[in-house]
């Protein structure tokens, strides 16, 4: 039953988030948030329950709370509830069962290696991203995560009535090593210690 709800759980999803070009009003681009960024997540049970789990198990709390003082500005690239409920669901043995039933069960150094892959030690707002070369795979801006992976952080503009450039900014990363591309949902959300980017409900939770 848990797959069956799953499947249609991200059909959902996909046929109803390709609106708004992919941008998912649901709270995640309020602005400016007078807290830390542990204490905007607890505000939004909807997006950030399974995140906040995931966090805590891996003992990464002192990270996203600014009590680390190796810590005191980050960017998180953060990953939805549904996108770590989806790395639940597709990560199966060979027999094609779930290896993990819930996010306590998935290793905490392995919750540590996903989670500090989409964090950075400073705060960087999409207008410190330059804009990637149209058409190509360069441009941008060259970061290296908490955790070690390279990404390349890049804007881009959409057309819009077939004038290009003109419609609405799109911001992506690029992990350099493994070629995933991620695109995100709702930038610059800010608090005390730091930004949100969240990426879109559609980004596959992975290791980088």
């Amino acid at each position: 039953m848990m797959k069956i709800f799953y499947v249609f759980l991200v059909l959902w999803v996909v046929f109803t988030g390709c609106d708004n070009d992919f941008y998912h009003d649901s709270g995640l681009a309020d602005g400016k948030h007078d807290c830390t960024m542990w204490e905007y997540l607890q505000t939004d049970h909807y997006n950030w329950d399974s995140v906040i789990v995931m966090i805590e198990h891996a003992g990464l709390k002192d990270v996203f709370d600014g009590t680390n003082p190796e810590f005191q500005q980050i960017t998180f690239f953060a990953p939805t509830n549904l996108s770590i409920n989806q790395f639940l669901f597709k990560t199966t043995d060979e027999a094609g069962e779930m290896v993990y039933s819930s996010v306590k069960e998935v290793p905490a150094e392995l919750c540590r290696e996903m989670l500090l892959a989409h964090v950075l030690n400073r705060r960087m707002m999409k207008e410190d991203i330059d804009y990637e070369v149209k058409g190509t795979l360069t441009g941008g801006t060259m970061v290296t995560t908490i955790g070690g992976v390279e990404l390349r952080v890049y804007r881009t503009l959409t057309p819009y009535n077939g004038i290009p450039d003109i419609g609405p900014e799109s911001l992506f990363f690029h992990a350099v090593v493994s070629g995933h591309i991620a695109m995100v949902a709702s930038a610059d959300i800010e608090m005390t210690n730091g930004v949100v980017h969240s990426l879109s409900y559609t980004y596959e939770f992975t290791e980088l």
